[in-house]
């Protein structure tokens, strides 16, 4: 997920520095003038600590540069690897030490209630309503800083080889039967390895399953629910994970995805619209292009992205929603989307400089979206909130046991809703 980058990356403490162009010995001493709890209310420094900037073309260190021009006020984007920025902010809770803001893509239990409201932000920059969850005592807490959607990648390549078509329009878009026979045919005319590959994600996993129809474990009167269509797409999940359609070896060893999609083995992947940016960089050997989702019978698709948050009492509290403010004006939004690849959360016309189609495709898969589960925008919110609050994924972790043990798909649903309720 990457595109080419301009601006100063800063990082400070333990997670050393980033380099685009400042000296570690000059982040350095910035650093030691303001950043996290205890420095004082318009300090001339405050930290944002995010994951994957450095993949999306440095589009948050961009913006930080940009306002640091227009304001004199630094901001030391810290990013933190995806798999550590949880367990970074929950140590900083504990310790007292939040920063002034970060870029996450879910929300801990643990500091969900030290979260300034952004309520006033939220509606002032006109963010979709659909997008925003509010918490119990009725506060914004998160804005979604991006957008991204579930979707398909097909190897053109490939396809072409075999002589096998493929839909470009949402209105003709595969079934998923459909869709598993042509893959068939792609691996036996086109010499593709696999058929597919699935990120090992319950996002991708729940987006499949709103396809079938499911509501993919909503929660109702407080409690989380699941249906019988839940069970029939992870039966059928369980069918093409058969080292012919899909490799085992991506849910039950963890083998990574989108390198294997890279490889050129691979027909198609089924991520999210985060890849656009990545492929159009580094995919050279072969023609990729994305496709609609398949449908059975539903055509849906399961949207994610970041929250921008600011946190309380770090003595730069106003000095934090300040830069949150900025950030949403329309010129300084757009030029954040338009270089790290994002979908907006507004109504915003971006005009992106690369792989216009697929940009569109996503957009237009979002506006036709049928799923009936919730939004997953507004569910990790209102998930962070929840009396008996869970951890991990249920039902990324239930789906491994189920491909790995024999677990028929039903106890794995019923397993997933008790995981969910704290169970």
């Amino acid at each position: 997920m990457s595109e080419k980058t301009t601006f100063a990356n800063l990082s400070r403490r333990q997670f050393g520095l980033a380099a685009f162009g400042l000296s570690a010995a000059a982040v350095g001493l910035s650093a030691c003038s303001g950043g996290g709890g205890g420095s004082s209310e318009g300090s001339k420094t405050l930290q944002l600590i995010l994951s994957g900037d450095t993949n999306q073309g440095g589009a948050f260190a961009a913006a930080a540069k940009k306002y640091k021009e227009a304001t004199g006020i630094t901001i030391e984007v810290v990013d933190v690897p995806t798999a550590d920025i949880m367990t970074k902010l929950k140590n900083s809770a504990t310790a007292n030490d939040l920063p002034a803001l970060a870029r996450v893509t879910g929300l801990d239990p643990l500091w969900v209630n030290q979260l300034q409201d952004l309520s006033d932000i939220a509606t002032s920059k006109k963010i979709g309503e659909e997008f925003i969850q509010k918490s119990p005592d009725g506060t914004v807490p998160a804005i979604p800083s991006d957008l991204t959607a579930v979707g398909l990648f097909v190897n053109k390549t490939l396809f072409d080889k075999a002589g096998v078509a493929f839909p470009t329009s949402i209105d003709s878009a595969w079934t998923w039967d459909s869709f598993v026979q042509d893959l068939t045919t792609v691996i036996e005319k086109g010499g593709a390895k696999y058929g597919m590959v699935m990120d090992r994600s319950g996002h991708r996993l729940r987006a499949m399953m709103y396809q079938f129809g499911s509501t993919a474990f909503p929660r109702v009167n407080g409690k989380y629910e699941a249906d019988d269509a839940a069970v029939t797409t992870l039966e059928y999940f369980k069918k093409i994970n058969d080292d012919k359609i899909m490799p085992r070896s991506v849910w039950l060893s963890g083998e990574d995805a989108n390198a294997l999609f890279k490889s050129g083995q691979v027909a198609a992947y089924y991520s999210g619209s985060w890849q656009i940016a990545d492929f159009n960089k580094n995919i050279k050997d072969f023609e990729w292009v994305s496709v609609p989702l398949p449908k059975q019978p539903l055509n849906a698709t399961n949207l994610g992205g970041g929250y921008m948050i600011a946190f309380k009492d770090t003595g730069q509290d106003e000095e934090a929603k300040k830069f949150i403010d900025w950030f949403y004006e329309d010129a300084n939004y757009t030029e954040f989307a338009k270089l790290g690849g994002y979908l907006p959360v507004n109504d915003l016309k971006i005009d992106y400089p690369f792989q216009k189609p697929a940009f569109e495709l996503y957009q237009k898969q979002i506006a036709g979206n049928e799923g009936k589960g919730d939004n997953a925008i507004k569910r990790v919110v209102a998930d962070a909130y929840a009396e008996t609050p869970f951890s991990g994924d249920p039902l990324r972790e239930e789906t491994v046991k189920m491909l790995s043990s024999g677990q028929d798909a039903k106890t794995t649903v019923d397993n997933i809703v008790k995981l969910y309720n704290g169970g």
